[in-house]
């Protein structure tokens, strides 16, 4: 699978195509590159979405723990 950033490319060419030759081209050509146009967006939203998946979480920050307060459960 292509990464989020190829994906990126090949949208934007293929949106400045789509903007310079759309009202020239016949509908069913226009609707096969609208179709594909999609897909590829698709495409990149589910790579970055695994390229983020895969990345490690950075440690939480601990929590302050209160010495004085009152105890969070009676013991029975």
């Amino acid at each position: 699978m292509a990464a989020a950033g190829q994906l990126k490319t090949r949208i934007d060419v293929l949106k400045k195509k789509i903007a310079e030759k759309g009202t020239s081209l016949p509908p069913g050509r226009r609707r096969r590159l609208h179709k594909r146009l999609k897909r590829l967006q698709r495409a990149k939203r589910v790579a970055a979405a695994r390229e983020t998946k895969g990345k490690p979480k950075p440690p939480a920050a601990p929590e302050a723990k209160s010495e004085g307060g009152a105890p969070a459960a009676p013991a029975s």
